[in-house]
């Protein structure tokens, strides 16, 4: 049974990891004509937008990435009513927010970044729904999230292939960005359906058990949901300081860097996501630090692999897939590589403080990052500009992986990090498996 369950495990890291290499093949490639063709500044401004919309769907998700994994890997039946009844909420918050940055994007950007702006909205709409996503990774059936995004991306691609070929006007090119989200959740959401439509009443569930779902996911979802604004704002206030000292065309230079530096997380994530499945169901905290402390030690290596690669070969790729207007971005993503080693390892950190309950911690260490960010942001992008700014994403996602975790529950993070760091933590079978 224990070996049946570590190979699903295996199985879905791998299917994880495939879903996410063609969301990033995606989203560079779809992105990359785009960038190229309206040129730093333009894009600069769609990734300032794409920003914006990244904080809206953390807020409209209410934490939900992290409750509806642990609810569904606990209780498939309770996530899935807990999926159905906190729907609304997600529609409501997603619109009502959307139209105010769509309202000042009209106002300060020129047409054609005003309907870039649109298409980005409508994808990262889509992309806000989707739970049924988190719901097939914590029942480990991430081979249907990859088979979704898989056909999604064929159908982006040739659509924008078709573009290109006709000399079809730019704007078309909104379409496939659209697509990208578009038809996976399509896809995902009748597959999802067909199969539980019959299931525990679930499309039957009354008025009162929504509101009690609902009601969880506020209370629950409110120190989460606070934690992954902070995560985001404290990861993109780079960008608003970009564009506040710098310009459209900065930002958009960073944005490239940025983009390739962290494409690869890809595969960290899937890893994370997947092994947690089995430390969220493990009830003995020893083994489940255990377990930690060897995650922990995996990425690490992982990332320092990946990243080796990438200072080798990164130059041509910027140069491939972007042109010559793009070259500056090659220094500043050799900055951020050192950020994507911390930035990869830090949800190992945060899923183990969800997992020990630590739902108020996590939220008051998001928001104390955060707040440090803004002003060592600011002082090193006036300081050294866009490179500088680059480093301080560095410094506070240090931070974030190191010092601010080690006020938990007696230091435990530093214990686990520490325990990553011995040989004997690889080399000797635990007393408890």
């Amino acid at each position: 049974m224990r070996i049946n369950f570590r190979n699903k495990v295996l199985s879905n890291s791998i299917w994880m990891i495939l879903e996410k290499l063609i969301s990033i093949f995606g989203l560079i490639f779809v992105t990359s004509y785009v960038a190229k063709y309206i040129g730093p500044a333009n894009f600069g401004k769609i990734s300032y937008v794409a920003s914006i919309f990244i904080i809206i769907q953390a807020i409209c998700n209410f934490g939900s990435e992290y409750l509806l994994f642990r609810r569904v890997s606990q209780n498939p039946i309770s996530g899935r009513r807990l999926i159905h009844s906190t729907a609304v909420m997600r529609h409501l918050l997603f619109f009502i927010l959307s139209l105010g940055v769509l309202f000042y994007l009209q106002i300060n950007s020129d047409h054609v970044t005003f309907i870039f702006g649109i298409a980005t909205a409508v994808a990262y709409y889509f992309a806000t729904i989707d739970v049924v996503a988190v719901y097939n990774n914590a029942t480990l059936n991430s081979k249907i999230n990859t088979i979704c995004n898989v056909i999604g991306l064929v159908t982006s691609l040739l659509i924008r292939y078709v573009i290109v070929l006709y000399k079809l006007d730019i704007l078309f090119l909104s379409l496939p960005i659209i697509l990208v989200t578009l038809v996976p959740y399509l896809l995902r959401r009748y597959l999802y359906r067909k199969e539980h439509s019959r299931t525990h009443g679930f499309h039957k569930a009354k008025f009162r058990n929504k509101l009690r779902y609902s009601r969880y996911m506020f209370m629950a979802g409110i120190p989460l949901a606070i934690s992954s604004v902070s995560v985001i704002i404290y990861a993109r206030i780079t960008q608003f300081v970009i564009m506040h000292f710098g310009g459209d065309a900065e930002l958009g230079i960073f944005s490239v860097a940025s983009q390739l530096a962290t494409a690869w997380m890809f595969i960290t994530t899937s890893i994370i996501t997947s092994y947690y499945s089995k430390i969220y169901a493990e009830s003995n905290k020893d083994k489940a630090a255990l377990m930690v402390a060897r995650l922990h030690g995996l990425i690490f290596m992982i990332s320092v692999f990946v990243i080796f690669n990438i200072v080798l070969f990164g130059k041509w790729v910027v140069h491939i897939l972007y042109g010559e207007a793009y070259e500056t971005a090659y220094p500043i993503m050799l900055i951020l590589c050192v950020n994507s080693l911390f930035s990869a390892m830090v949800p190992i950190v945060n899923k183990y403080i969800v997992y020990d309950s630590g739902y108020a911690y996590l939220s008051k260490k998001t928001v104390a990052v955060a707040v440090v960010t803004i002003p060592i942001a600011i002082f090193l992008t006036k300081l050294h500009g866009v490179e500088g700014a680059a480093f301080s994403t560095v410094v506070t996602e240090f931070l974030s992986l190191t010092i601010f975790n080690y006020f938990f529950k007696s230091a435990v993070v530093l214990k686990i990090q520490i325990s990553s760091l011995k040989p004997s933590t690889y080399k000797i079978v635990s007393k408890y498996e």
